[in-house]
């Protein structure tokens, strides 16, 4: 599984690289909560884990100026190299760029003040053992934000075009609890994990906000673009198999449907912070 995740968020470094403007006017409100949840201080060390593109880490970089110190990581390499140009592009000299898995942190204890991990927690094999790492590498004091999706019901821009590529191979829905889109949806078990790993929940907190697409074509090919798993689904299906798809999406979104053919889909993400005592 491990394997499997990570070539599929390989494959899709470039695109989200490409693209890197439309994700971030989608994830906005939760790096900006985010941000906001754990008061930046200048010469604050940094941690991002999933990190991507490195969105969040570039905003941390210029919050904690030249005296801090932000470390920007990812298990894709791609990603990571991403990241990297990108800041090398906009001159942000503060930021170390580390391949690094989000469960094993090659870290000491205590190195840094702030965790910060946007939609990535979700996606990781363990997230509990991910959370105890974060949790191990924050000093006394620390503070963490995480950002994860709600309920499938509340993201359709997701959910929809997951569900018909599901139903269209006829393959059962993943367990409860296993790694993907929806795992922590549960305010509860998120509370649970923040908890069980050591820190003290501050808030969770759930933001609502919606994402336009020109047209349900657009809703397939950024799916495919962006995200990994996907990408290996669709890549197995023929014309027509995706003419099908396609199809069904089209006739689920319909409640979302302008009528100059554009849709507005919403979504939904838990935002939480937490510190360490």
């Amino acid at each position: 599984m491990r394997a499997a995740s990570l070539a599929g968020w390989s494959s899709v470094a470039p695109d989200w690289s490409e693209l890197i403007a439309r994700v971030d006017r989608q994830l906005a409100p939760a790096a900006e909560w985010m941000i906001n949840a754990v008061e930046l201080s200048p010469g604050d060390r940094v941690l991002e884990l999933a990190g991507g593109p490195g969105t969040v880490s570039l905003i941390a970089a210029r919050a904690v100026g030249g005296g801090g110190k932000v470390i920007c990581t990812d298990f894709a390499e791609p990603m990571v190299d991403a990241a990297r140009r990108r800041a090398e592009a906009e001159a942000v000299p503060n930021v170390e760029f580390r391949v690094m898995d989000a469960e094993a942190i090659d870290l000491q204890d205590g190195a840094v003040d702030v965790v910060l991990c946007r939609m990535g927690y979700m996606l990781m094999a363990d997230p509990a053992a991910a959370l105890r790492e974060s949790a191990r590498v924050l000093g006394p004091g620390g503070r963490l934000a995480l950002a994860v999706w709600a309920e499938a019901d509340a993201n359709p821009w997701a959910a929809l075009p997951m569900r018909a590529i599901m139903e269209h191979l006829g393959a059962p829905g993943p367990p409860p609890g296993a790694p993907g889109l929806w795992a922590l949806a549960d305010r509860a078990r998120l509370r649970d994990l923040l908890t069980d790993a050591g820190l003290e929940p501050v808030a969770v907190e759930t933001l609502d906000h919606q994402v336009e697409y020109a047209s349900v074509d657009e809703v397939m090919e950024l799916t495919a673009r962006l995200a990994g798993p996907v990408r290996a689904l669709l890549s197995g299906l023929d014309e027509e198999a995706r003419t099908a798809v396609s199809a069904r999406v089209a006739s689920a979104a319909e409640p979302f449907l302008r009528e100059d053919g554009t849709l507005v889909l919403p979504e939904r993400m838990l935002v939480a912070s937490a510190r360490k005592g």
